[in-house]
Parts: structure tokens; C-alpha cells; sequence
């Protein structure tokens, strides 16, 4: 953590929150009660899957983070104070225009590709020589080691269990019904097909040959869309641009609009099904929220369980003892990896939850861990390692298939990588890249319009995007996605329509002065640091670490 600057940085960030929260109250800056409160409700970390306010959980997140009722409260007016201050500071930063549009000229030009993948596990290679092999694994022999196994126990104050013990009266439920009934409302939807262009009379070529052709040839063969870009789902109003919703939302089905234009291009739009709005009723919803309320009132005696398990481990307890005392399930496992299997590679049931495993296996030996939420937050886990077996080097012969394996990954990739690098040199024309896709039997997919602040990094590689908007048109970039993958990418098209929009324009204008005003509080920091004569004892940190 020293050597990758966390400890400064933390402590960076107490002192300018501690400076800005003194200067906050030398400036006589005060917050209401009211303001507090709703700073409180509103925060998404104590809300619960319906976004409701939990107060079980607002409790037991302040309490895992040392706080106490009051001392958070004090500590959000505090909070609030400082950030009124450094909304004056923010408020009054004006940014030139020539460098808004300058910056929004290069951040907003948008760039589309068509690219193709290289599996390298679908190469041929020649069989591997047993010089190779040795050879391979003397190169990487630390590598090859056997897995680490721990013996470990776990206490699991299982919430389910003690919802179980409790019961739920019809008021309660139907008091959440009315508290939730606004949001148990299902809007209109509709399931649609869409052909998106951005030139005007390339969407209505394709509206006229959509009269006499299947939508979906026509989307993949005159504007070059994948299955994924054309079908858009289940819809509401509210998840379309506004300026088609009204159009598409009077359309009957299997009916095909005329082409609709947005700020991202003319939209041809296909309705396949509709949904009308519904209203749950409290019977349809009377179990699930029952079942809720049990499940909360059963965290809530998890919570109520937490300060007596802290007592008995500050006494020494044992976990056997604390088990039987508090009624609480205690479980064991005996040498497993770090997937919950044994070595024998029988799956340990009880050792599935992602949570206590990795805190099992981030645990000192005979030491007791942090007390954690587990798997779905149904309840608290704390455990203990009994023993610990280290991973050992393994030899040749114990590793043969495991360096057979990845010597051929190797190959297989190096291959795939030669064949890519020869394909990309031969391409210059767009036609080009579509006779090698062909040639070479490759799919040939298809990404939007993206920009530089917001790539569409589910398909491409970052390294990739950032060679793509270093290129011209028709070039060809290459980049490995993955272990296995080889992505050969073509950019097709260069649009500039967002740096003309003056919504988009306006809401990076306030991503820059967001960014600007980082810098201005750092330098304000600065200012505070020499006002209060701030100074860092760094053999007292030394000592903490």
C-alpha cells in the first residue's frame, strides 16, 4: 500500500477534508437539520433493491465504519458545509470558448469500425518437441506451482434463520404496499426492430426497399447492422430519444415508421409487440413482501447479534463456544482451494459464498478475520484459518499437461498473430476488408459511432480505441483482446455531428469545468495548508505501517 501511494493518499485526503471542514466553520457556513436528513435519505449506499431508504442498513454500515448515529450526522453537516464551499469556488469558473470548442472538437468526433476476430485456439499447429517442452518450463517454472490450501471455520449468522422465528402482521404488509405502491406501476412498452443512419436520404433508400424486403436482410446488407444493433428490446418511453417516442409509440404492430430523425441519426423503426400499462395489485405482491419484511426483520436480529459476537471474541471465546451460545451455525472445511474444493476436487457445499472465500484466503494463519457481509447480504460471516499449506514448485513431470497447455496457447497465439499482422499490411480499401473476412471465413461485425470519452469498451480493447482515433479513414488497426483473441478492426466512418450538437457541446463543457475544478481546489488546498501550517510527522506514519 506504501508503495503504491495509498497511505498518502489517505492520508492527503483527511488533512484537505479536515482543512476545508475548518474553513468551512471559520467562514460561518451552517446546514439545517433538514438538509442533513435528506442528504442521508438520499444516499444510494443505504438504499435497498426497490431503492427504498433501510434503516437496518444505514445502522449497519456506520457501525462497521466506526460511527456512531450522531457522529455521522455531525460528520454529513460537515460534509454538506464543505461542499457549499467548494460549489462557490466551482459556480464561478468560466471557460473560455475558443478552448471549450477546441477541447469538444477533439473529445466529441466520433468514429465507427467494422472489425473481425482472430481465435487463435482454432490454429493448427505442428506437434511440440520435447526440447521445446523443457525448455518452456525452465523459462517459466515459477509459474507452474501446485494450489494453496487452507483449513478454515466459519460462523454464519444466517439472517433466512432467524426469519424463520419472526412473523409479519397484514397491517405491516400492506403498509409497504402503499409505501411502494408508485413504484409497482408498469409503464407502456413496446418491443422494436430499428435500422439507425445518419444521412437523410440513405434512410429513406432503405424505408422504400424495406416495403419490398425482410427488415432484418436490410438492415445487415444496406446499413451494415448486426443482430444485436437492430433488435432493441422491450422499451419505455423514457429509455427513447424524445423526438421519436410520440411516432413510435402510435405505431400498430408489425407496422414500419417512416424515417424519424434524433441527435444520433435517422431512425427506421419496426414494432413487434406492445405491453399496456399495468398496476399490481396488493395480491399479486402480499408473499414476496411478506417474505421481505421477515427477511429484514431477520438482518435486523443479525445486527442485534453483532455486538454480543464482538464481546465473546474480545473474551476469547472460541468459535466452537460462541456457537453454541448464540445459537449460531458454525462450519468447517478441511484443506480447500480458493474455489471451495478439496484436493481431491470434491466441491466443499458449505464453501461456495465468493465473499468468505476470499477473505479466508486474505487471512493470517489462527488469526480472526473482519466481520463481513456474506453472498446476497442475507447475513453476517466471520472466519479463522486453522492451517495453511503453501504452494509448492512443481516438477516437470507434475506439470507436464499444464506446460503442454500453455506452451501451445503460445504457438497457437504467436500464429494467429502473424496471419493478423500479414491481413492488416495487404488491406487498404474498405472492399479489401470485406473480400479477406470472406476469404478467411471471419464474421464481420459492426460497433456504433463512438467517441474517445466514451468508447464502446464491451467490444473493443481501450489500447485498440485509442489506436483508432490516431488512424484515417479505411486504416486498419490490430489489438489483442484476452488470452486467446486477435481483433483486426477498420475504421469506416468519421462523424463530427456531436461536435455540432449544442446539448453534447454544453454537457462536456461541464465535464471539463468539473475537471478544472479539481485543479482549483487542489490549489485552494495548498492555500489552506500554508494558512493552518500544516506539517506531516512521516516517522509517526512510518511507525503505524
Amino acid at each position: 500500500s506504501r508503495e503504491f501511494g495509498y497511505v498518502d493518499r489517505a492520508l492527503s485526503s483527511l488533512i484537505n477534508r479536515a482543512l476545508f471542514n475548518n474553513e468551512a466553520l471559520e467562514l460561518g457556513l451552517s446546514v439545517s437539520d433538514r438538509n442533513v436528513k435528506d442528504k442521508i435519505l438520499s444516499d444510494d449506499a443505504f438504499k435497498d433493491d426497490l431503492g427504498q431508504f433501510n434503516e437496518l442498513l444505514f445502522r449497519q454500515l456506520i457501525s462497521e465504519s466506526g460511527y456512531t448515529e450522531a457522529s455521522y450526522v455531525e460528520g454529513t453537516r460537515q460534509d454538506l458545509a464543505r461542499e457549499q464551499m467548494v460549489e462557490t469556488i466551482r459556480s464561478s469558473l468560466i471557460i473560455p470558448k475558443v478552448i471549450e470548442n477546441k477541447l469538444g472538437e477533439y473529445n466529441l468526433q466520433e468514429r465507427a469500425v467494422d472489425y473481425v476476430i482472430f481465435d487463435s485456439q482454432k490454429e493448427k499447429i505442428e506437434k511440440i518437441k520435447e526440447k521445446d517442452i523443457k525448455k518452456f518450463y525452465e523459462d517459466n517454472k515459477k509459474t507452474f506451482l501446485s494450489p494453496e490450501f487452507r483449513s478454515a471455520q466459519t460462523l454464519l449468522l444466517d439472517a433466512k434463520k432467524y426469519a424463520k422465528k419472526s412473523t409479519v402482521t397484514e397491517d405491516e404488509i400492506q403498509l409497504l404496499y402503499e409505501e411502494r405502491k408508485e413504484s409497482l406501476i408498469e409503464p407502456e412498452q413496446r418491443y422494436l426492430k430499428q435500422i439507425l443512419v445518419q444521412d437523410e436520404k440513405k434512410a429513406n433508400s432503405i424505408f422504400d426497399e424495406l416495403k419490398k424486403s425482410d427488415f432484418t436482410k436490410i438492415a445487415k446488407t444496406k446499413a451494415n447492422l448486426t443482430k444485436a444493433d437492430i433488435d432493441l428490446g422491450w422499451n419505455t418511453k423514457n429509455e427513447l430519444p424524445d423526438e421519436i417516442v410520440d411516432s413510435v409509440f402510435n405505431l400498430k404492430k408489425n407496422e414500419i415508421s417512416k424515417p424519424i430523425e434524433s441527435t444520433f441519426g435517422w431512425h427506421i423503426v419496426k414494432l413487434i409487440d406492445k405491453k399496456e400499462k399495468n398496476e399490481v395489485k396488493y395480491e399479486e405482491v402480499k408473499k414476496s413482501f411478506k417474505n421481505e419484511i421477515l427477511l429484514d426483520k431477520g438482518k435486523e436480529a443479525v445486527f442485534d447479534l453483532q455486538d454480543e459476537l464482538e464481546d465473546l471474541l474480545s473474551s476469547g471465546s472460541t468459535f466452537e463456544e460462541i456457537s453454541e451460545t448464540l445459537d449460531v451455525t458454525l462450519i468447517k472445511a478441511e484443506m480447500i482451494n480458493r474455489s471451495g474444493n478439496d484436493k481431491s476436487g470434491k466441491v466443499n457445499s458449505e464453501f461456495q459464498d465468493e465473499r468468505i472465500l476470499r477473505t479466508i484466503f486474505n487471512q493470517s494463519l489462527n488469526e480472526e478475520g473482519n466481520i463481513i457481509n456474506i453472498d446476497k447480504d442475507e447475513g453476517l460471516a466471520i472466519s479463522i484459518v486453522t492451517e495453511i499449506v503453501e504452494p509448492k514448485q512443481l516438477t516437470l513431470e507434475e506439470s507436464l499437461d499444464e506446460v503442454k497447455r500453455e506452451l501451445s496457447n503460445k504457438l497457437k497465439k504467436e500464429k494467429a498473430m502473424k496471419r493478423a499482422n500479414e491481413i492488416q499490411r495487404k488491406i487498404k480499401t474498405d472492399k479489401d476488408f470485406r473480400i479477406m473476412a470472406k476469404k478467411n471465413k471471419l464474421e464481420i461485425k459492426g460497433v456504433k459511432p463512438f467517441t474517445r470519452i466514451l468508447p464502446d469498451s464491451s467490444d473493443l480493447p481501450i489500447p485498440l480505441i485509442s489506436k483508432i482515433f490516431d488512424s484515417e479513414l479505411y486504416d486498419v488497426n490490430l489489438e489483442t483482446r484476452g488470452p486467446n483473441e486477435i481483433i483486426l478492426a477498420q475504421t469506416v466512418e468519421i462523424v463530427d455531428s456531436l461536435v455540432k450538437n449544442k446539448k453534447e457541446l454544453e454537457s462536456f463543457s461541464t465535464r471539463i469545468k468539473d475537471d478544472i475544478t479539481i485543479d482549483l481546489l487542489a490549489q485552494f488546498s495548498e492555500a489552506l495548508r500554508k494558512k493552518y501550517k500544516i506539517t506531516i510527522n512521516d516517522d509517526v506514519i512510518d511507525q503505524l505501517n
